[in-house]
């Protein structure tokens, strides 16, 4: 028998729990905001050893979605409804964020397009043009960026 039949593979199963450093040594995310997701019932350890947070080594993926919702935008108070909802619920939920990320994008455009206008203005310096300072006067005057930047122009 050779050496390598007798040494046995080593085993490519996942430890039953993770402490808090493991999980954020695999997620990426600190500790302390384990701890705060923990408060907040995010991510619960699965027990307690000595009286530190032993985790479910499924807690990394809970951590990821975590992570992947924050990026696109959801609040971890969304996150948590999110989680802790029903599936027309989080339907709803879906539908609001859009709507949100929607009326952001809008904001991004109108402030992209006041902003080029400032790069390509004739006047030697934004803050001698004309139309700028017809811009500032519209929002003054209660009107939305959108609104001032049309009749500016």
């Amino acid at each position: 028998m050779s050496a390598t039949e007798r040494t046995p593979a080593p085993s490519t199963t996942p430890p039953t729990s993770l402490s808090i450093g493991e999980l954020s040594e695999r997620t990426g995310v600190p500790t302390s905001a384990l701890r705060y997701y923990d408060e907040l019932g995010l991510v619960r350890p699965a027990a307690r050893a000595a009286g530190r947070r032993r985790y479910a080594a499924s807690a990394v993926r809970d951590v990821t979605l975590i992570l992947f919702f924050r990026e696109i935008g959801f609040s971890l108070a969304e996150i948590g409804r999110f989680l802790a909802g029903e599936r027309q619920g989080r339907r709803e939920m879906i539908d609001y964020k859009l709507a949100e990320l929607a009326e952001q994008q809008h904001r991004i455009e109108v402030a992209s397009t006041a902003l080029e206008h400032g790069r390509q203005c004739p006047a030697s310096d934004p803050m001698k043009c004309s139309r700028f300072w017809l811009i500032i006067e519209g929002r003054q005057r209660g009107l939305s960026l959108e609104e001032s930047h049309a009749r500016a122009h």
